[in-house]
């Protein structure tokens, strides 16, 4: 994978952009036959009592299981409808998680998807059929957005390890800037440009659809840290434009826009939770109208 150093492969896509608009358009391209919404993966626990019989004292633990789910089994749990437009916090009936979770009737403590990184195993999944779907499957474009933690310098707070020498007096656990360079990306495609959409800015790579579609793709992307949640490309277009994928850092679901075909084989496939969803589509927060409050306005 190597980085390109002008934006000429992306700005085929400005035109198709509506900047300002309150449509996914903002983010997703216009004129393609069809689209699909991903739906990133919730998480939720709950507490299991393990090792003994109930009412025998001593012989039982407390432990905490969890799982990811899908955005059906959150709504059947809350007795919710599961929709194209469907919004997390309306499918769980409250305004917002403030990161302690909501708890459904049978004791399962539930957390919002990530936004803005679309799980690897669902990427690669995903790019399974993106490979079926162009006459370029080994050529093409992942973006990722200029603003992640870590990709243009190494400045942040550190994790240190224990040791019986003393800490740095002032260091706070802060690493200092070391300028353009010191972080993941080398000092060349910092200072390059990047390609520039409404309200951002990314940094392009090679990589075509073959490149996601196995499970072993973030040790080979350009961006990633080592991490234990990789960070997944914010677009991704093959050479011929046939489809394109984006994970927008402020939404919890990717959007694939493409033939009916792709799109088809995207919503028909069990291990991803997908569902079509038209043109002009609104994704913004107040959009879910089937699981809209009683006497509410927004």
């Amino acid at each position: 994978m190597d980085a390109l150093l002008d934006d000429e492969q992306g700005r085929w896509l400005l035109p198709r952009l509506t900047a300002g608009s309150s449509t996914m358009h903002v983010a997703v391209p216009r004129g393609y036959p069809a689209y699909a919404r991903i739906f990133h993966p919730a998480e939720r626990d709950r507490p299991v009592l393990q090792g003994g019989q109930q009412g025998q004292v001593g012989t039982s633990e407390l432990h905490v299981t969890s799982e990811e789910v899908s955005w059906a089994t959150v709504a059947e749990a809350f007795g919710t409808i599961m929709h194209p437009l469907a919004q997390f916090h309306r499918l769980i009936g409250s305004p917002e998680d403030d990161g302690n979770g909501v708890h459904d009737a049978a004791g399962w403590r539930y957390f919002e998807p990530i936004t803005g990184n679309l799980d690897a195993g669902v990427l690669a999944a995903v790019a399974r059929h993106l490979d079926d779907h162009t006459t370029t499957p080994t050529e093409g474009v992942a973006a990722v957005w200029e603003g992640w933690g870590g990709l243009t310098s190494s400045a942040g707070y550190a994790v240190l390890a224990a040791s019986d020498g003393p800490i740095p007096v002032g260091s706070g656990y802060f690493v200092p800037d070391g300028g353009p360079g010191s972080g993941i990306l080398p000092k060349d495609v910092v200072n390059g440009p990047v390609l520039a959409l409404p309200d951002r800015s990314y940094y392009l790579f090679s990589a075509g659809a073959r490149f996601f579609a196995g499970s072993g793709w973030p040790n080979g992307a350009a961006w990633h840290d080592g991490s234990a949640i990789p960070q997944s490309p914010s677009i991704v277009w093959p050479d011929d434009h046939s489809w394109v994928l984006v994970t927008e850092i402020d939404w919890d679901s990717t959007i694939v826009a493409g033939s009916w075909e792709l799109i088809g084989a995207l919503v028909s496939d069990p291990t991803i939770e997908a569902l079509p969803i038209r043109e002009g589509a609104n994704l913004r927060w107040d959009s879910d109208n089937e699981n809209r409050p009683p006497n509410s306005s927004a």
